[in-house]
């Protein structure tokens, strides 16, 4: 990044913080233990020795003058507390569990008498009272004893109010009604959120999430916000996925594993037969094997930490019956990936503490049908070669107690990911569509040359401890370079006004009743390198105020900016986004036992890389229409044909004009609960939840659709203005359309339980009624696969349009009606699920034998048919809905409004065998889908493919629109077996 690009204000802050003042921002990667420590009255006892021993050995503190102490920068792990003072028995308090983030507060009660008695009691309380936050953490050992997958972003779905991210795929998945592109995903204090996108990790448009392979076994634990954050965290309007990596320990430790699930024990996968051609799965195959260790360099003082784990991924696919690469039989995609992790962990001394990390997931995709629409063509033409994906992650973190009530923090991270994809021909992408099935012939159209995204993270923040006030205040600024590289296959054109292309082109053959037929170059580009930058920077203030023992006030302030740069515009900055938080909890017996609490806060949405991409800089994307396939002889204007009048377009030649007064999206959020202590290590609890999204930033032009189809000057070209839309933006064209304001609203009740693993046996369960409505999805839209956020298609014309039926429909035969898109419309957005019940619970016996289960149970997906849109720069399919959102779609199961309830049951059994000292060999085998439960997770809804051209496949299963997947239909049974050696 150019480093005039970074303001020297923002380095100034810097060091102020660091060197100055307390700091507090980077995410979490420890916890905290606390208390009072009183007689047997209650009185406060000061001076008392508090001696925390753990992992890396022990820490110790002394209560103030109220009987408090405060044990922070602790691993998650469990603890032994002991409590010392003169003329009192000394308490031993065991088995302290620690998590991820938590606070756990112990009330110690000291008896008169000597030192040499000690009272030992074990357990710890499971209610953090210090937070309004909701969701769940899960640690690797529990992790290892359920039926879950490898990496950790299958391991999200055991939290509740996570839910299926839709056509984004699995690794993003939809938290508390956001799409799978707003959350934010942090690994040792490193945000690996995708800059370009907002996915995890690498993320393609055509491919979805690539990257993080990280296995579970790297982690020590995963902590799933989704809702209620304090003011510290930020950049999400979905949940914050944060996750600490194993460290080192006082104890050499280690693991040998391998992991395999055979195609030899998969059942069928259902095979799906659609007019137009689906690509089936017939096998899959995941194989991983590695080792990791954890030892003290220098005991109590220096501690490493290693792990690597290479991963062998074949998905074997065939060709739909009577296409023409039905004759290359079963077809494999391999991809491999290699994980790794390496962190160091110094204690400099009992108050210091440094930490560096490192991790990545670099991985390679061999030459084959990485796209799966790749046998859908006449020749292997489609196939392509992933030649580098994935990610390398650092970090270095200082920890530092400067005094009992004055705590720093300060880090630095980098974050790198990137794509490339290598095509096997270089000719252009052609879609016959006057014949079905549709002939594909060609190359592999739209493929990304080179994306790579890099981020430098600077924190630094504090807390102070004044009276019954814990003060977190802090900094974060994040330095992002952002290259999208996007090319098409085939030579370049020479277009009708004598301008080249810099890509090939994407083509589709149309009927048309006056000259049978037509060549539509779908698109094109007059460029294909676009580099951007962003500066992020954000800083909070966060008081806990302990009003007295039961209850707990959180108010907070945070403040967020951006500052993009595409190639064209050198600055849009989103600032003044204050967003306020307060959060109560409250005890009401006293005890530790129970919380009451609610939280109320502002959450803004960060906008990815993205839109400088392609709002800030010149995408130049190029629609025409041609009487021949060597698109030589173009359609003159006002001849019609293929629906329309024009037929030469140029969208986005020049950067989006900029409202003055354009702001970031932002969302409200409310939220009221209860969790109780039902018994020892056992919680239940209800809670609401709602969101609102407030204001929405998105791409607008003026001109409603059928202003391009008439011929209106202005009209055939489309100028974005990039805006807050809703009912006053302005229109153009006199055709009595107006924008709307964008709806997106989410209601859930929870209930929950969780239980420790303790005395042989624990369990995660909830369930969750929710109902998320509205016309607005969110950042990634999921009804045609848009990944955008900030500049998706809902909103590019006005959507209150009479004239889209009254003139477009009869004269150019449209299809639909674009108020669908706005009010008239409103209805269950696409990852709207009414239902969803989770439970996975294990038990051990007390011969080495572990079992557990898992069951996932939700409501199907609201089904719309989608016309496509009309406009001659659009074309796209999946973007003018025919009706109300979730009125539903004749399918050749019936006609429904709803895909099918899901049901999914998982198993899993481990044998561990003693071996010499802490040596174990672990077997075990986990089996997904148990009762081989074959449900069609969505049906194609989309009416016409492009304008004008009827989709044959409306109505049967689909098929991803992200092109790494293949049909809609649950996954079939399959059986994972593996080998632990444990030291």
């Amino acid at each position: 990044m150019n480093h005039w690009y970074r303001p020297p204000w923002v380095l100034v802050v810097l060091l102020l913080v660091t060197y100055l003042t307390p700091p507090l921002l980077a995410q979490e990667t420890t916890g905290t233990i606390t208390g009072q420590v009183v007689d047997t009255q209650g009185l406060a006892i000061p001076g008392a020795t508090i001696t925390v021993t753990g992992p890396q050995g022990t820490k110790t503190a002394v209560t103030d003058t109220n009987g408090r102490f405060n044990v922070p920068f602790l691993l998650p792990g469990t603890y032994t507390v002991r409590t010392e003072m003169s003329g009192f028995k000394p308490l031993e308090r065991r088995d302290v569990v620690l998590r991820l983030g938590q606070t756990v507060d112990l009330n110690l009660r000291l008896d008169v008498g000597g030192l040499t008695e000690t009272i030992e009691v074990s357990g710890s309380p499971v209610i953090d009272r210090t937070t309004t936050t909701i969701g769940t953490n899960i640690d690797s050992e529990l992790l290892a004893r359920l039926p879950v997958g490898r990496r950790f972003s299958d391991t999200l779905y055991v939290a509740p109010g996570v839910s299926t991210g839709g056509t984004v795929g699995e690794a993003n998945p939809s938290i508390s009604g956001a799409s799978g592109l707003e959350n934010q995903y942090v690994v040792d204090g490193v945000n690996i959120t995708n800059q370009g996108y907002g996915a995890l990790g690498s993320y393609s448009i055509v491919f979805g999430s690539l990257g993080n392979g990280t296995p579970f076994d790297f982690m020590q634990e995963v902590q799933v916000k989704t809702g209620g954050f304090e003011a510290e965290f930020g950049q999400a309007t979905g949940g914050v996925v944060n996750v600490v990596t194993k460290s080192g320990t006082n104890t050499l430790r280690g693991t040998l594993f391998g992991y395999v699930r055979p195609e030899a024990l998969e059942s069928n996968f259902t095979q799906v037969e659609t007019p137009n051609g689906t690509v089936n799965s017939t096998a899959t195959q995941l194989a991983d094997t590695g080792a990791e260790i954890g030892f003290p360099v220098l005991r109590d003082r220096l501690f490493a930490f290693a792990a690597v784990d290479p991963q062998w991924e074949r998905r074997t696919f065939i060709a739909p019956e009577d296409f023409p690469l039905r004759s290359l039989g079963e077809v494999d995609r391999e991809r491999q990936i290699t994980s790794y992790a390496a962190k160091a962990t110094w204690q400099i001394s009992s108050g210091h503490r440094l930490d560096a990390s490192f991790f990545g997931d670099p991985a390679h995709g061999d030459l084959g049908p990485q796209r799966t629409t790749a046998l859908l063509r006449t020749t292997a033409s489609g196939f392509s070669e992933l030649d580098k994906y994935g990610g390398h992650n650092q970090t270095v973190r200082y920890d530092a107690v400067l005094s009992p009530s004055f705590l720093v923090e300060a880090s630095f991270g980098r974050a790198l990911n990137r794509i490339v994809e290598i095509p096997s021909v270089n000719e252009w992408n052609v879609t016959d569509t006057t014949v079905v099935p549709n002939v594909i012939s060609g190359g592999i159209g739209l493929f990304e040359q080179g994306n790579r995204s890099e981020n430098f993270q600077y924190a630094a923040k504090a807390t102070h401890t004044i009276n019954r006030h814990q003060v977190r205040y802090g900094v974060l600024v994040e330095d992002v370079n952002y290259d999208q590289v996007n090319n098409r296959t085939g030579p370049t054109i020479t277009l009708v006004n004598g301008t080249q292309t810099a890509t090939g082109a994407s083509i589709q053959i149309l009927a048309d009743e006056t000259f049978g037929r037509i060549f539509r170059v779908t698109r094109a580009n007059l460029n294909t390198s676009r580099k951007t930058q962003q500066l992020y920077v954000s800083f909070f203030v966060q008081d806990q105020w302990r009003v007295n023992d039961r209850l707990t006030v959180l108010p907070g302030l945070r403040y967020e900016q951006q500052d993009l740069q595409g190639t064209l515009v050198d600055s849009f900055k989103l600032d003044n986004n204050w967003a306020p938080r307060i959060g109560v909890t409250w005890d009401p017996t006293g005890l530790g036992r129970w919380k009451i609490f609610g939280n109320y806060g502002i959450f803004y949405s960060r906008v990815p890389n993205d839109l400088a991409a392609r709002a800030l800089s010149s995408d130049a994307g190029i629609g025409a229409d041609y009487f021949d396939a060597g698109l030589t002889q173009p359609i003159p204007d006002g001849v019609l044909a293929g629906g329309t009048t024009t037929h030469f377009s140029i969208a986005g030649a020049g950067a989006d004009l900029i409202d003055p007064d354009a702001k970031a999206s932002y969302l409200h959020e409310a939220i009221a609960g209860a969790e109780y202590e039902i018994w020892t290590g056992t919680r239940v609890g209800i809670r609401y939840v709602h969101r609102n999204i407030a204001r929405v930033l998105e791409d607008v032009t003026p001109f409603p659709i059928v202003a391009a189809n008439l011929g209106i000057e202005g009209a055939e070209s489309v100028d974005y203005t990039l805006t807050n839309v809703d009912e006053d933006t302005p229109t153009a064209g006199d055709f009595g359309a107006a924008f709307e304001k964008p709806i997106h609203r989410y209601d859930a009740v929870e209930l929950t339980m969780d239980r420790r693993f303790a005395n042989r046996w624990g369990v995660q369960a909830s369930y969750r009624w929710s109902r998320l409505h509205g016309t607005f999805e969110g950042a990634y839209r999921d009804d045609n696969g848009q990944s955008d956020p900030g500049i998706t298609s809902l909103f590019d014309f006005p959507t209150n349009d009479p004239s889209y039926t009254a003139i477009g429909v009869p004269q150019f035969g449209f299809r639909g009606d674009i108020r669908f898109l706005g009010k008239l419309g409103e209805g269950p957005l696409p990852l709207d699920r009414t239902h969803q019940f989770k439970v996975y619970g294990n038990y051990s016996f007390p011969f080495g034998l572990n079992t557990s289960l898992g069951l996932q149970l939700s409501s199907g997906k609201p089904l719309t048919p989608l016309a496509a849109n009309p406009n001659i720069n659009y074309q796209n399919g999946g973007e003018i809905p025919e009706c109300p959102r979730g009125c539903g779609i004749q399918t050749i199961d019936g006609f429904k409004e709803r895909t099918p309830f899901l049901t999914d049951v998982s198993a899993h059994v481990d044998y561990r065998i003693p071996l010499a000292g802490r040596q174990r060999i672990v077997l075990l085998a986990d089996i997904f889908n148990l009762f081989n439960s074959q449900t069609v997770l969505d049906y194609d809804n989309w009416t016409e493919t492009t304008f004008g051209a009827a989709n044959p496949n409306f109505g049967f299963p689909s098929t991803s629109v992200l092109g790494g997947n293949p049909a809609q239909i649950q996954t079939p049974r399959q059986v994972r077996l593996g080998a632990r050696f444990e030291f």
